[in-house]
């Protein structure tokens, strides 16, 4: 399974935890869950929310065969080392590959630029009015150098500038969890003997799901607007976003809910092609949220890994 211990870009770390590979000419059903590594994984926490760019240069693209992730069995390795992609951590100072992109795609009017700005903007001032979010989500990651794919879902909670919860139903007890203090992955139906904790401090203490990438959207991106569609009963903007500079992504996909301009859908591409595309549904916003819910205590017997 392609995991990730990494929280610099908050999004990317969706299809790290959990949720069963699978043949995509077979059956999800009998196909052992790959087991993340006994190790920390050398993170790049830089802040998800100020400095967007800076963030999303945390991840890098896929590094080896079933993204660098070893099978089942294979050797522990030191908490410095590393290999996970996508949805994944790179190495601090790593220099992901430039994406070229100046100026919008042959076919795309400036017309259809300058409504794709306008709705890039509205969406950032409405991340900017969530305070607390919660939502069912649900994901998907197709690879297909690997011929496979992957899918999870479960409940998440946001509450600025440092409370985060994802807690996994398929596949069950796997959960991600920032405390204010910690950043916290447990991922028991792969290895109930091992957590990986990493220091909020390290990327800014701010938490934002839905500023990911959407922050200073306009200068980050060349934004092509499509057609829409309807995601979760609701009618929304579909815009594909092309990074102008170093990205761990070829292409970001993200669509806008029309009447709220809230985010209900991601969709990533990385450089080696592979697919990952997070669904959020029912989301409520600027609700009350415990403490409570974002408290985390290592089970007995694990072992704890710090980044």
């Amino acid at each position: 399974m392609i995991r990730s211990a990494s929280f610099g870009v908050l999004l990317l770390t969706l299809a790290a935890c959990g949720g069963q590979e699978s043949s995509a000419d077979s059956p999800a059903q009998g196909v052992a869950p790959q087991r993340p590594r006994a190790e920390s994984p050398a993170v790049a926490a830089e802040a998800p929310v100020a400095g967007a760019d800076t963030a999303a240069t945390a991840a890098s693209g896929a590094a080896g065969h079933n993204g660098g992730v070893p099978q089942p069995g294979a050797p522990a390795a030191t908490p410095a080392q590393t290999g996970a992609p996508a949805m994944a951590a790179a190495q601090p100072g790593a220099a992901p590959t430039p994406q070229t992109a100046s100026k919008p795609t042959s076919g795309q009017s400036a017309a259809s630029a300058a409504d794709a700005a306008e709705i890039l903007r509205r969406t950032e001032q409405r991340a900017d009015a969530i305070r607390t979010l919660e939502a069912d989500f649900v994901q998907s990651v197709r690879v297909p150098l690997l011929n496979q794919s992957q899918n999870s879902a479960g409940k998440l909670y946001q509450r600025k500038p440092d409370r985060f919860l994802m807690r996994f139903t398929q596949p069950a007890g796997d959960v991600m969890v920032a405390d204010g203090r910690y950043f916290w992955l447990y991922y028991p139906s792969t290895d109930r003997t091992q957590v990986i904790r990493t220091s909020i401090a390290k990327g800014g203490g701010a938490v934002d799901l839905q500023r990911q990438f959407i922050g200073n959207a306009a200068a980050r991106f060349v934004a092509t607007l499509n057609r829409g569609e309807v995601v979760d009963g609701h009618d929304t903007h579909a815009l594909t976003l092309v990074p102008r500079q170093a990205s761990p992504y070829k292409v970001l996909r993200i669509w806008v809910d029309k009447d709220d301009y809230t985010v209900r859908r991601f969709e990533m591409t990385e450089e080696n092609e592979s697919v990952r595309r997070v669904e959020l549904r029912n989301i409520r916003v600027n609700g009350t949220i415990p403490d409570n819910l974002f408290s985390f205590t290592p089970p007995p017997g694990a072992q704890v890994f710090d980044q």
